[in-house]
């Protein structure tokens, strides 16, 4: 956060966090979209390059951290 990221945008998942979306800071669009939950001080790589699956009414590709780890739908993130 430090290096200022651009940030994509910003949703409330259906577990009440707050996941906002940033490119990386030195890759730019060459890597994927990283989420960020600044309340439990996580972020990971969401493993896409666009928000409109993560962020579409169907959640069937929500972000959501578990237990420090980032799930997108029912899968892990990578």
């Amino acid at each position: 956060m430090a290096l200022e990221p651009t940030k994509y945008g910003e949703m409330t998942n259906s577990a009440g966090q707050l996941i906002e979306f940033f490119e990386h800071p030195l890759r730019g669009d060459e890597a994927s979209v990283i989420a960020v939950c600044r309340y439990h001080e996580l972020a990971a790589y969401t493993g896409f390059y666009e928000l409109d699956d993560m962020t579409s009414d169907h959640k069937e590709y929500e972000p959501v951290f578990i237990d420090n780890e980032l799930y997108i739908g029912e899968s892990k993130a990578d």
